[in-house]
Formats: structure tokens, sequence, C-alpha cells
């Protein structure tokens, strides 16, 4: 059988190629003709999706979520972390879910410069909140996308190697940022996020970028809105800058600063030396 599926395409672009490193245009789509055209898995499709994203197209996919169940998860996992302790967990055998609040200082110590506050889920544990059924009706589509099974890694936990994990993300005003860097791609050949907040009504600033021809931040957030999943190649180079840069960071306000969610497929730390993000 002559079929071109998404795994075939990647591992011909990937031979020929290098990866790419900066971002060539801002896509937009629906959400459900794109998912109704990674379904059909057709030749022609195929094809040119696979192209766009390795000549470094990045993909605005609209009305992925809606705003309420967007708003929701953020208030549900606010008030859910509220009077628990900010803690940290490798990514070992029984991890339980966690939040983390990293402010300037312990963002210095990880591999990329930060400063968030994380919620972390993981699909071993009891998921209190009801995301991963909704999470994963959405996600398997871009992992089909990525070439791998819809539910690979859904059932892993750390001792397989690669696992799945939700991350809630909180961007406090005037301090909060990422510093521009690549994404882990031997697991997830795609980075993939979906958004909770929107410039102009819920902050002000640059927020979200990525990098261009010539390093140019090329900006995003005008594009998007409450509910909508950004994907992009994973090596493209991208990052958060602070926004609300004239209020004070407020971590115990639910409304305060930039929101989103990330879904990625990491290896655990039964390695020494993990795949990660590069600056």
């Amino acid at each position: 059988m002559n079929k071109m599926t998404f795994k075939i395409a990647w591992e011909n672009y990937e031979k020929k190629l290098p990866k790419p490193k900066r971002v060539r245009k801002i896509k937009q789509i629906n959400f459900e003709e794109f998912k109704n055209k990674v379904l059909e898995e057709k030749k022609d499709f195929v094809e040119s999706i696979v192209k766009s994203l390795y000549c470094g197209d990045a993909y605005i996919l609209k009305g992925a979520y809606t705003k309420e169940f967007m708003n929701n998860l953020k208030v549900k996992t606010f008030l859910h972390f509220k009077n628990k302790p900010s803690e940290f967990y490798k990514m070992l055998e029984g991890s339980p879910d966690f939040h983390r609040k990293i402010d300037l200082e312990t963002g210095k110590k990880y591999a990329l410069k930060m400063c968030k506050h994380s919620f972390y889920f993981y699909p071993w544990n009891a998921d209190p909140l009801n995301l991963f059924k909704p999470i994963y009706e959405k996600w398997r589509i871009i992992k089909k996308l990525m070439g791998l099974k819809p539910t690979e890694y859904e059932n892993n936990t750390p001792k397989d190697g690669v696992i799945d994990r939700i991350q809630v993300v909180q961007y406090p005003s005037k301090i909060g940022y990422l510093e521009p860097h690549a994404d882990p791609y031997k697991h997830q050949r795609l980075f993939h996020s979906a958004y909770m907040s929107k410039k102009g009504i819920n902050f002000e600033g640059l927020g979200f970028y990525l990098i261009g021809k010539n390093d140019k931040i090329v900006e995003v957030e005008d594009l998007i809105d409450v509910g909508e999943v950004g994907i992009g190649y994973a090596t493209v180079y991208h990052g958060v800058a602070p926004v609300n840069t004239n209020k004070q960071p407020n971590w115990d306000d639910v409304n305060d600063g930039r929101w989103f969610l990330s879904m990625y497929s990491n290896e655990s730390d039964i390695y020494k030396n993990r795949h990660t993000s590069s600056g």
C-alpha cells in the first residue's frame, strides 16, 4: 500500500533538510476544518502541511476550545492549588500533580531563564479537575499530525521513558517571562499550546512571540483569542515577554497576568541527560 502518511512525510523532510529555527509565516485555520483534514490524511494535505510546518510556518487553530472551558480551567486550577504549598517533583514514578511559583531568582536555576507560576498535571493521577478527557480530544489530533499514534504515551508512566504532561501557566504581570528557546523535538515534533488570555482584555504587552528572519521578533498576540491553539515545529525559536509592565505582580490573583495551556510529551527523569529545551 503506497500511502503518504504523516510519519513518512516528516521522515522524508527530516532526512533532507535541516530543522527550522525561524518562523516563516503565521497562518490561521478553523480547528474543526483542520481536524477533519488531519483525520482524512489525504496525500495532498499531508504533503502540504508537513512541508509548511517544516519550512517554519506556525498555525493558529481557531475555535479549538470554548472560552467557557478555558475560563473555568483557569479558575478551577487556581482554586485547586490555592492552599497548597509551592513544591517541585521530578518526573518519576508516583509524582503527584503540583504547582510551583518560579520567581525571578528560582527561574535562574533552570536550563531556560523564566518567571512563572506553573501547575502540573499527569495522566496517572486522579484528574480531580476532569481536564484530560477534553484536552486529549484535541491533543490526539495534533499527535496524529506529528506522525504518532493519536493515543501515543497516554498510558505511560515515568518508567516507560516518555510521558504526557499538561501544564497550566500564569505569567504574572511585569515580571513573568520565558526566554527565547527551542523545544525538545525528539518525541514531539511540534510545540502545542492553547491560549487562556486575550491581549487588550486580560493583559497589555508583547506576551507570546516568535523569532523570524534576521532574529526579528514576530508578534502573535494580536491574532489570538481565548480558546485557540498554536502549533509550530518545535525548533522554531519562541518566547514570552512580560505583560502589564505598569502593574505590580500578584501571584495570588487569578486574573493577574497572562495564562496559557501547554501539552507536551516529555522524557522522564529516568534519563540522566534528558532531551530538553535549548535557549
